[in-house]
């Protein structure tokens, strides 16, 4: 009965949370050992071991360091060749990788809704909420259209369409578009991010 009471206590939601939280900011922070200084050193071996610690599989540490690279990191030259290493290092196909770019659009447009760049009658947090949904949607865009992560001469980078998950107009993208990472507004980048707003301590991503 004790033994059961202890399961039962180990396995409700709360915990069940709790102990992805920890295995998610163990993600990071093992990641952070090597990006973007020791970029060279992410090997597969060192990824394979971060899988057998934490139990996730590479698509989903894949998506985890996405996530917090889109809300917690200065969104640069460094950061994008991470992803492109990160990729590398565990191995993921291009479908992969397009499957986890649309995965995370889906998501963020749950969140935040459509790009809306006409704000006017919003209140405060409206406006900045609707700021840190451009920039999310800003920095996808350019991951999805780099051919440096994924080829864009292949019919999977088409398919791999941020604007459609967004309804964005061409207009639209076409302004949220970073054509340079070294001649954009860094502070449109920043959003207004919850640093609760985690995401990845419900389900694996």
């Amino acid at each position: 009965m004790a033994a059961f009471r202890v399961f039962r206590k180990y396995n409700t939601p709360q915990n069940k949370r709790k102990r992805n939280v920890s295995k998610n900011k163990l993600v990071v922070e093992s990641l952070q050992e090597f990006l973007p200084h020791k970029r060279s050193a992410l090997t597969p071996s060192v990824t394979r071991s971060l899988k057998m610690k934490t139990g996730f599989n590479a698509a989903e540490i894949f998506r985890k360091y996405l996530w917090y690279l889109l809300r917690e990191r200065k969104f640069d030259t460094e950061a994008v060749n991470d992803v492109v290493q990160l990729k590398s290092s565990l191995q993921l196909s291009d479908e992969e990788v397009s499957e986890a770019i649309q995965e995370r659009a889906k998501r963020i447009y749950d969140k935040y809704g459509n790009v809306m760049l006409e704000v006017k009658g919003m209140t405060k947090a409206g406006v900045e909420r609707k700021a840190t949904c451009r920039a999310l949607f800003s920095k996808l865009l350019y991951l999805a259209e780099y051919d440096g992560l994924l080829p864009q001469d292949t019919e999977l980078a088409r398919k791999t369409n941020v604007p459609d998950v967004f309804g964005a107009t061409t207009e639209d993208t076409n302004g949220l578009r970073i054509v340079s990472l070294h001649e954009i507004d860094m502070d449109k980048l920043e959003g207004q991010f919850d640093p609760e707003d985690t995401e990845e301590g419900d389900e694996p991503q």
